[in-house]
């Protein structure tokens, strides 16, 4: 049995953007079985670019329940079903994300038919709804609306299943414990239990002792992957012979993730895991200015009452990322000639700006582990002091956030992670100044 979903969103950021409408077709696998939509309120504005995509407003949505008003209903529909979607990651992470906001585990077997249709059909060259459907002559009703996709991605999956002469499908329905090759002493229940949420999972020897751990995005999908087929390198056997449990720790977020596994490896010095050195400032990144008025990067050691624009711990990389700056950002000497001082001199400033925190003193506010939570990571007077999380109706001020702050010791390695996570992620985290 099979439940064909499609959903029209505020954005393509599921831990930030919501859900506005939902269609659902039931399917046995040769006619449809029974069918629900819905709009759905997503509690936020609809953008006009949205509006126009999809023909959906605000005040479409107005008056339409909130997801948690049909959650129920969606999950009695979805139970024992497959879930199926054209470009199911991106629908089925939506769903996910949702349940997640009401403190509803959801994890559900699903199949994507962009991935299937590549595979049945190779010789079509674009498998994107619109022209599949067209070069296999579905007729697509109400393009880009929930229902409208959703029922044809349905007539697509017939299909599918008519043309699946490899048993393709049959592959993705098998029970994907049985695909995997786990270790003799670690109970398959463990793997079951295992959430589709980003954290740090753990695996343990018969001692309970922590010999591997890893920061992942997904955890489930992690695990199978990394169990996907038998080691053939000596210590990845060994590894495997050894693991005997599976324990995880969800963050919310990828960047509480990578300090927590920089922290733990560093705490734990797990067997199996390459030791993080304990690395110190030793080189700095300064700027002077010529006697042409220009400002020009250069590479020395630290001394205790110098203030660089950025710390390393070796010159080499000192010197790797001053090559970085002025290649990548077009500020090395030679395109002077095209600029006057004070344009490469402002030029350089807001390059240099994106490798430092844009506070002295702030918080770093996203997604937490389910629910409402969110995570806050402090940074005072440009160190990294530690992260926590917290409910947004209880935090009115700053300093009410300090009270929720765990504090591991401050490493290299933590800062240059925070850095290159506000850098690369400046839309959509939250920075609260204080």
């Amino acid at each position: 049995m099979f439940a064909v979903i499609d959903l029209e969103t505020t954005g393509g950021n599921p831990n930030s953007e919501r859900i506005i409408e939902i269609g659902i077709v039931l399917h046995d696998g040769k006619h449809k079985i029974g069918e629900y939509t819905t709009l759905i309120n997503p509690e936020k504005e609809i953008s006009a670019f949205i509006s126009t995509f999809t023909g959906i407003t605000n005040s479409m949505v107005k008056n339409a329940p909130k997801f948690v008003d049909v959650a129920d209903t969606v999950l009695e529909l979805l139970e024992g079903k497959i879930v199926v979607a054209h470009n199911a990651r991106f629908d089925y992470n939506f769903i996910k994300s949702e349940f997640r906001r009401i403190n509803i585990p959801f994890t559900k077997k699903n199949i994507c038919t962009v991935q299937l249709s590549r595979k049945v059909f190779p010789q079509y060259k674009s498998h994107s709804l619109g022209n599949i459907c067209r070069d296999l002559g579905i007729e697509v009703d109400n393009r880009h609306r929930a229902f409208g996709d959703a029922a044809a991605t349905a007539l697509l999956l017939e299909k599918l299943i008519e043309h699946d002469t490899k048993n393709l499908l049959k592959e993705y329905l098998d029970d994907d414990i049985k695909k995997i090759h786990l270790p003799e002493k670690l109970n398959p229940k463990v793997i079951e239990i295992l959430p589709e949420e980003v954290g740090v999972f753990y695996l343990h020897d018969e001692n309970g002792n922590v010999i591997y751990l890893d920061k992942t995005k997904n955890i489930r999908e992690h695990i199978f992957t990394f169990f996907s087929k038998k080691p053939t390198e000596k210590h990845k056997q060994q590894l495997y012979a050894d693991t005997c449990d599976i324990s995880f720790e969800l963050t919310g977020n990828e960047l509480i993730a990578s300090l927590l596994e920089t922290t733990e490896i560093k705490k734990i010095s797990p067997k199996y895991n390459r030791p993080i050195s304990n690395a110190f400032y030793k080189y700095g990144l300064f700027s002077e200015t010529d006697p042409n008025g220009f400002q020009r990067l250069m590479v020395k050691m630290l001394d205790e009452d110098e203030n660089p624009l950025l710390k390393f711990s070796s010159k080499f990389k000192a010197e790797k990322m001053m090559h970085s700056i002025l290649t990548n950002f077009r500020l090395e000497p030679t395109f002077k000639k095209i600029d006057n001082a004070f344009q490469y001199n402002k030029r350089m400033q807001e390059v240099l700006s994106k490798f430092v925190y844009p506070h002295d003193n702030f918080f770093i506010i996203d997604v937490g582990r389910g629910g409402t939570e969110r995570s806050a990571i402090q940074i005072e007077k440009g160190e990294f002091k530690g992260y926590g999380f917290f409910e947004p109706a209880y935090i009115n001020h700053p300093d009410e956030l300090k009270s929720m702050i765990q504090f591991p010791k401050e490493s290299v390695e933590l800062k240059k992670i925070i850095q290159n996570y506000i850098r690369k992620n400046s839309k959509q985290v939250e920075l609260i100044a204080y």
